[in-house]
C-alpha cells in the first residue's frame, strides 16, 4: 500500500511540475530573449540558454525618456479605468441584484449588458476616435480611459452581479428594518462583504486596460501613448528588435504582478466565495 500511494503523490507531482513547466516557459522565454543578444534571437534550432546575458535592453528602456513617458501614461490610464471601471460596475451590479424588477426586463437588461460586450471592440473603434476628436479628448490619458471604462464595465457588471448574490438577503431586511437608506446598505453592509470579489474584479479590469492595443492604438499618436503601442513600434519593416520588445514586456509584467501579490489573500477569498454553502 506504501508503495501504491507513493507512486500516486510522485505521479501527481510529475503532473502539477509539468503544468507549472508549461505555464512558466512562455515567461522564462520572455525573460531571456530580454537579456539574449539580437543575433541570439532568431537562430536555428532556438537557443534555449546561453552565458552571453546583457541588461543592455533595459538599461537603454529605462534611460529613454519616452518609454518613461509611456508607462506613466499605461499606469494612469489603468488605474483611472479601474476606478471609475468598479466603482460604477459595483453600483449597477447591487442594483440590479436588489432592486425588484420582472423576470423580462431583468433578462433584457442583462442580454444588453452582455450584447454591448460581445461587439468586437474594433466595429466601435473608428465611432470613439470620432467622437473623442469632436470632444477634445482625443490622445488624452482621459479620453483612453473612457474607452477603457465603455469596454470593461460590462464585464465588470456580470462578474459582480455574482458576488452580490451571493450576499444572504436577510442582512439586506435587517438593514432596511433599522431604517438604513439603500446606500448605506450599499455602502456598509453589502460593499465590506463582497471586497475579495472587488479585489479580483479589480484585478481582471487593471490587466484589461493595462494590456489593452486596439483603442490606445487608434486614439493616441503620442501625448497618450502607452506601452503595448510602444512595442508594436519596434516592428520595422526590415528588422524585429526582438531583445528590445522582450525586455519591455518584461517591464509591463511587472506593475501586474505586484498588484496580484498585494491582494493576494483576496483574489483567493473572491475565487472561492459562495463556493460552500450550509
Amino acid at each position: 500500500m506504501r508503495v501504491v500511494s507513493f507512486g500516486r503523490t510522485m505521479l501527481r507531482a510529475l503532473v502539477y511540475a509539468s503544468i507549472v513547466a508549461v505555464m512558466a516557459f512562455p515567461i522564462y522565454w520572455l525573460v531571456l530573449t530580454s537579456l539574449k543578444p539580437q543575433r541570439l534571437t532568431q537562430t536555428r534550432p532556438p537557443t534555449y540558454w546561453t552565458d552571453q546575458l546583457s541588461l543592455g535592453a533595459y538599461e537603454r528602456l529605462l534611460a529613454d525618456p519616452d518609454i518613461q513617458h509611456f508607462f506613466i501614461n499605461s499606469l494612469a490610464v489603468a488605474i483611472l479605468a479601474t476606478i471609475t471601471t468598479v466603482s460604477l460596475g459595483s453600483l449597477a451590479a447591487y442594483s440590479i441584484s436588489r432592486t425588484h424588477l420582472s423576470y423580462r426586463v431583468r433578462r433584457g437588461l442583462l442580454v444588453w449588458i452582455l450584447l454591448t460586450r460581445i461587439f468586437p471592440p474594433i466595429v466601435i473603434a473608428i465611432p470613439f476616435f470620432t467622437i473623442m476628436r469632436s470632444a477634445g479628448l482625443a490622445d488624452t490619458v482621459l479620453g483612453l480611459a473612457i474607452a477603457h471604462v465603455s469596454v470593461t464595465l460590462p464585464f465588470v457588471i456580470w462578474l459582480l452581479l455574482g458576488f452580490f448574490q451571493e450576499v444572504p438577503n436577510e442582512l439586506e431586511r435587517a438593514a432596511m428594518l433599522d431604517g438604513c437608506s439603500m446606500w448605506r446598505r450599499f455602502w456598509q453592509v453589502n460593499l465590506p462583504l463582497v471586497m475579495p470579489g472587488i479585489a479580483v474584479t479589480s484585478i481582471f479590469a487593471f490587466i484589461i486596460s493595462w494590456n489593452e492595443y486596439l483603442f490606445a492604438a487608434v486614439l493616441t499618436s503620442f501625448n497618450a501613448q502607452t506601452l503595448p503601442v510602444a512595442i508594436a513600434s519596434f516592428i520595422g519593416e526590415r528588422r524585429l528588435e526582438w531583445t528590445t520588445m522582450a525586455a519591455l514586456g518584461t517591464l509591463m509584467l511587472m506593475p501586474v504582478m505586484v498588484v496580484a501579490l498585494l491582494v493576494q489573500r483576496y483574489i483567493v477569498r473572491g475565487l472561492t466565495f459562495g463556493a460552500v454553502k450550509e
